[in-house]
């Protein structure tokens, strides 16, 4: 790519622009840098220095960071000044430094005029909210996450077009303009896929592949939007056992999760309602979510698994309300992400779920050490076993004291629902039958009318085990990317 010149050549193109006299004072500089921009058909951000070498230094930063801006900014001195020496020496050093990009100059307007176009219709940015699954979804997994600050979509695609074409020869550029056309909707989303349809033309792309993804919209089946997961993982500080570093993702469907919040500062618990009602209300990727169905997921340790979470409060709109009456709230198991020793069974208990759900069995389990810990891990180890019910807590202890929610953790169970109370076991047994009936990947739903029978009706009222239920539902087909294995590209 482009920006990996070492500092002697970005030097020598620092000099080299220097030389021009035109371009060795600011005043000058900033009529050559506005017809650049009106070129480009973007803005092109950089911070500009009083000292003339440190802020041609960071217009040569920033000129790497776009392709083709370096050779735009060539061309407009070329007409200005035609017969120029320093201007030739210039389009000699770029010619040698920096390749041919593979979009020309007008393409590659046209599509930040668009991008610009889309910016405009949708002045909430709530695209620019979701570039992160789409960016991850035409890169793939094997790419690093994003390292460079994002200002703009025209950020986003600068940076694609200096990627290398994906394992059908298709350019990540290209995957991603297409993806943001079935974001956008009218008026733009037609304009992104003639744009689309001709660089595959251009590129000799398998046209059938492209005339498949664009059929027309009326020829297609309007998909039903994508299952929304506000995924919250607290973390335990290394310094301050009380404290927990907390990163927010958002996954829709099966796409890979975008990072919403990566706090490097450890946040007590009493912190974490505060975040998640700034997600639930600021975060323009979660608020502009095309389906309004949201499950939320607390990533947790085991001191936390039995952390009543559902029944944190937070205000939206001077309403205030138990996220656990408004949202499915579910928990899953950090340390089992962790520890990829048991990652096949817990893979293959969820996959056998996924295809029983409706008949699955259920270990219920009434009274703490109703069984031995080995003599509990082979019943659960049995293929048809993956859902566990107890009526009892976890150990409140250290993170290394065995119980029997952690020998089905250990198991692979992906369901497990308990009563953080404690339950007569003749009564639980009555109230978790109905709970765990029909279909398992309802579950989480289902828990959502328990809470909300708690607080209504026939019933309610502080005994109710809606008040008191953790469900760990921990889907092996959506695990965070930092605790998957990479691909190497293909």
């Amino acid at each position: 790519m482009s920006t990996s010149l070492n500092v002697e050549d970005q030097h020598r193109l620092v000099e080299a622009i220097l030389r021009i006299d035109a371009m060795s004072v600011r005043r000058e500089r900033a009529v050559h840098l506005a017809a650049l921009e009106r070129d480009l058909g973007h803005r092109l951000h950089y911070a500009q220095h009083n000292r003339e070498m440190l802020d041609v230094w960071a217009l040569v930063d920033a000129l790497l960071n776009y392709p083709g801006a370096a050779q735009a900014l060539v061309r407009i001195l070329q007409t200005f000044y035609p017969n120029s020496l320093s201007v030739r020496a210039l389009d000699e050093l770029v010619s040698e430094l920096l390749p041919e990009p593979w979009l020309d100059q007008a393409d590659r307007r046209e599509l930040h005029e668009l991008i610009t176009w889309l910016e405009r219709v949708d002045p909430g940015l709530t695209h620019l909210g979701r570039f992160p699954m789409l960016y991850r979804r035409a890169v793939g997994p094997a790419w690093p996450a994003l390292d460079r600050e994002i200002r703009s979509m025209h950020d986003v695609v600068a940076l694609l077009e200096e990627m290398p074409a994906g394992p059908e020869g298709t350019p990540p550029l290209l995957v991603f303009v297409s993806d943001l056309a079935e974001e956008a909707g009218h008026p733009t989303a037609p304009a992104l896929r003639d744009w689309v349809r001709r660089q595959a033309e251009t590129q000799g792309l398998d046209r059938a592949l492209f005339e498949r993804r664009f059929a027309p919209i009326e020829a297609r089946r309007e998909p039903e939007p994508s299952e929304n997961y506000l995924i919250i993982e607290c973390a335990p500080d290394a310094l301050e056992e009380d404290r927990y570093l907390v990163t927010a993702w958002l996954q829709v469907g099966r796409e890979p999760g975008s990072t919403l919040q990566c706090g490097d500062e450890a946040l007590p618990l009493s912190r974490i309602p505060e975040l998640l009602e700034w997600l639930l209300t600021s975060d323009s990727s979660v608020v502009g979510r095309r389906n309004p169905d949201l499950t939320i997921e607390f990533i947790l340790p085991r001191p936390l698994l039995d952390h009543p979470f559902e029944q944190e409060m937070v205000s939206i709109a001077g309403v205030e309300y138990r996220i656990g009456i408004r949202y499915p709230v579910v928990v899953r198991s950090l340390d089992r992400m962790r520890l990829a020793a048991v990652h096949p069974d817990w893979r293959h208990k969820w996959e056998w779920l996924s295809g029983h759900s409706v008949d699955a069995p259920v270990c219920l389990v009434t009274r703490r050490g109703e069984y031995g810990k080995e003599e509990l891990l082979s019943h659960l180890s049995e293929s048809s076993k993956a859902v566990l019910a107890l009526a009892f807590p976890p150990w409140g202890g250290a993170n290394d004291e065995t119980d029997e929610h952690w020998v089905g953790l250990v198991a692979g169970i992906p369901v497990v629902a308990w009563c953080r109370d404690g339950r007569d076991p003749a009564q639980f047994a009555r109230e978790v039958k109905g709970l765990l009936s029909d279909d398992l990947m309802d579950l989480p739903r289902r828990a959502l009318e328990l809470r909300r029978q708690a607080l209504k009706g026939e019933g309610a009222g502080a005994g109710h085990l809606g008040l008191h239920l953790t469900l760990l539902f921990d889907d092996a087909d959506r695990i965070p990317e930092p605790y998957v294995r990479l691909r190497p590209p293909a």
